[in-house]
């Protein structure tokens, strides 16, 4: 495989023996990809290469003889959301946001939607959007994505709960993005999507303990 260069968001860190990685992306031109970055860690860590949750970066990345992982020869940060983490509850969201990503979608499978997606939600809770409606928002938005919504129509749901997921299948992100939920309609909506999220999974998602 030749040498590849995307951009990509990290959505999984492991330690690797004594001075590496092994890093879970997903990038916008491949799909999600794993590899080993090497030299990244422990004294004499390579500068620049630390890999970072919630950022958008560029990995270039080849393949490895007789094995899944590839080799990630550079990890170069360019944007940092520092907002995320001055805030327990848009930590928790966003963890929980790379969390699904990484379990519903396979090594390879692009699905550029969803890496702007992603990448969108990063951005709004950076941004000091309300968390819980980024949460709904993007759960509607990757469902869609992944085939697994069946559209608002089919919920019997309050009058603001349903104009509510309505705009948050139509509009694009920008716009869905403003939209405030209040405590009830967000349980509402919450309840609908992890039903949706659970008969789609084998086990709970690690970060739903954390939520509540």
């Amino acid at each position: 495989m030749a040498i590849q260069k995307t951009k990509a968001i990290l959505l999984k860190k492991r330690d690797f023996r004594e001075t590496s990685f092994i890093l879970t992306f997903l990038t916008r031109d491949f799909g999600k990809i794993d590899g080993i970055l090497k030299g990244a860690r422990g004294n004499r860590a390579r500068s620049g290469v630390t890999p970072l949750f919630f950022s958008l970066g560029q990995v270039i990345y080849y393949e490895k003889k007789r094995s899944n992982l590839f080799i990630i020869s550079e990890c170069e940060t360019q944007d940092v959301f520092f907002n995320i983490l001055k805030d327990w509850l848009r930590v928790s969201v966003a963890y929980y946001i790379l969390e699904l990503v990484d379990v519903f979608t396979e090594p390879g499978e692009k699905v550029e939607s969803i890496f702007e997606s992603l990448l969108q939600s990063l951005v709004s809770l950076d941004t000091k959007k309300e968390p819980n409606s980024i949460a709904r928002l993007f759960e509607v938005k990757f469902l869609s994505d992944l085939g697994l919504w069946p559209g608002s129509e089919t919920f019997k749901l309050t009058r603001g709960a349903l104009s509510t997921l309505l705009s948050f299948e139509q509009k694009v992100w920008q716009g869905a993005s403003k939209i405030k939920l209040t405590s009830e309609m967000n349980e509402e909506i919450k309840g609908i999507t992890e039903k949706i999220i659970a008969d789609n999974l084998d086990r709970p998602l690690k970060t739903v303990k954390v939520l509540g």
